[in-house]
Formats: structure tokens, sequence, C-alpha cells
């Protein structure tokens, strides 16, 4: 099986940001017409360019040693869109916390947050490889804009990471209903078959990535002791 290594979450300090989906198509030129004609698959896959914040002091060596393990393009990366992390509704509003019943908190005096979205779902309904739409349950009921244009979705059968890109965009805004279901429009269409009970995450959610090529995350050090670097990704489609 192989080994997917996924980048540390506190690292997920960035300068610059480019997390979209790139189309892909077979064309062939309208000479007379001008432009292209699509005449074959069509394809819609991540392609992220991120731009590390500079490394002041030591630290830089860890980032440098994962790069390496990582083995260039050959190697598969693990990453969330590090300005989507998490849904826009909870990133609007603070929780209340709650604790239990009786009055009582937990032993370090904290409680449950409420008024957000957790941190999983689950697939409500059975969809297949190809569909543009997915129905989430497990969501607080009766939110008119639980999950919105934009968010992302990544599905994990049985509640397993899943060793191909399975990480999805909402396009358009879904109300839950009382029984806290929605459906969305998503994008890129499923990659697999998908099954009731399949994990949905809302937090950190993540797809499988190549580096574009071998010299990606190479470190750049100045003096006295700054370090920089960056690295571009493409979505590992080829195991879906």
């Amino acid at each position: 099986m192989t080994t997917i290594y996924e980048f540390p979450r506190e690292w997920y300090s960035f300068l610059k940001i480019s997390f979209s989906l790139r189309a892909s198509s077979q064309v062939s030129p309208r000479p007379w017409a001008g432009g292209n004609s699509i005449y074959g698959p069509h394809a819609q896959l991540w392609m992220p360019k991120l731009t590390v914040a500079q490394i002041v002091g030591d630290g830089w060596q860890a980032r440098a040693a994962f790069f390496s393990r990582l083995g260039g393009q050959a190697g598969l990366l693990r990453i969330s869109d590090p300005a989507r992390i998490a849904p826009q509704y909870n990133m609007a509003r603070a929780p209340t916390i709650a604790g239990f019943s009786d009055g009582s908190s937990f032993s370090d005096g904290s409680g449950f947050a409420n008024g957000m979205l957790p941190p999983t779902a689950y697939v409500a309904a059975a969809r297949s490889r190809g569909d543009s739409d997915l129905v989430v349950g497990g969501l607080p009921a009766s939110i008119p804009a639980a999950l919105q244009p934009g968010d992302l979705l990544e599905i994990r059968p049985n509640g397993v990471p899943a060793d191909f890109p399975h990480l999805y965009e909402v396009m358009v805004p879904g109300a839950t209903n009382p029984t806290g279901q929605t459906g969305v429009e998503i994008r890129p269409r499923l990659r697999r078959d998908i099954a009731p009970g399949d994990m949905v995450v809302l937090s950190y959610p993540t797809s499988v990535f190549h580096l574009v090529d071998d010299s990606q995350g190479e470190i750049e050090l100045s003096a006295p002791n700054f370090a920089n670097h960056g690295f571009s990704l493409v979505e590992a489609i080829e195991r879906t």
C-alpha cells in the first residue's frame, strides 16, 4: 500500500494561497470560427499553489526533511485548503459553551460548543460515481444556509481517509430540514460511489496530491537565518 504523507497542521502558515479547481478537456481547434470544440473527456481537479510564510531561525530543517521523505512528484501528500479549513457558517460565528444537563462541566472547566456545524457529518443517501449532488445528514436542524457556496467537503468511506482524491466544493447553499439533512450540488463530480453512513468531513477536509515536479518544496536560505519556500501540487486523479 502506498504511503500518503499528511502535511502537518502546525505548518499551516502561508503568505499566498491558490487552491481552486482547474478544468481539463480534450479539444480540437475551430479554424473558421475560432476557439476550440470540446470532443473528449472533461475533468476538474485541484491544483494548489502555496507560498509558505518566512521561517526565522530553526524550523526549516524539519520541513526540508518532510519533502525529502516525500521523494518528489512520485510521493503522495494529503493537505487541506489552508483558507477553508472550516465551513463559512462556523467561521462567521462564535460558539456558545454549554455544560452537562446537571449544570456541571468537564474537569478543566470547559463545556460543549453549541451553535456550530460539527467537524464531521455523514452521507444520507447513496450516490454513484459521476453524480453532482450529495445529501448530507448529521447537521443542526432547520438552518437556512448551513453549507454555502465554496465550502469544502471530504468523503471518507466507512470513516477511513480514502487513498484517492475525494474532496468536493459546494456550489449552491444548502438549508437543513427538521432532521438535520441537506442536499447540495458539488464539483468535481463524485470520484467514486458513496454509501449511506460514509463520513463527510467539514473540519480540515483534505485531498491527495502529487508535487507538480521534483523541484517543489526546495528551501532557500538567506542571511542571517531566514528560510523561504513554496510548492505546487496536482491532485492524484489517476488513483480514482
